[in-house]
């Protein structure tokens, strides 16, 4: 009679010795110590990749902000050069009981 509760498929030429159950989880180690320098390898280079990414940028960022800045104090000079003109144009301010000039 056949006991068919215990599956034995894979055990025909029997059970493993010790140092060949260490013999394989050390072929599983060094297999997954590989892997991970493949991983760690790829990590690296993208992430150098970034870094110049970066860099680049930071640098781009500068010069946009010294343009910003210039051109922030070119609109702003030109805003008060806009309003002293049209403040010339007024004939009479709030207060100012001088006769002035009136323009044609």
């Amino acid at each position: 009679m056949k006991d068919d509760l215990i599956d034995e498929a894979g055990f025909e030429l029997g059970l493993p010795s010790h140092e060949e159950l260490l013999q394989h989880q050390c072929d599983l180690l060094c297999s997954e110590l590989e892997l991970t320098r493949r991983n760690l390898r790829s990590a690296h280079k993208e992430l150098s990749g970034l870094i110049s990414m970066y860099r680049q940028t930071c640098r781009e960022l500068g010069t946009l902000k010294v343009e910003h800045e210039r051109l922030r104090w070119t609109l702003s000079d030109l805003y008060r050069r806009e309003g002293d003109k049209e403040a010339g144009k007024m004939v009479y301010q709030y207060g100012d009981h001088a006769p002035s000039e009136k323009k044609l």
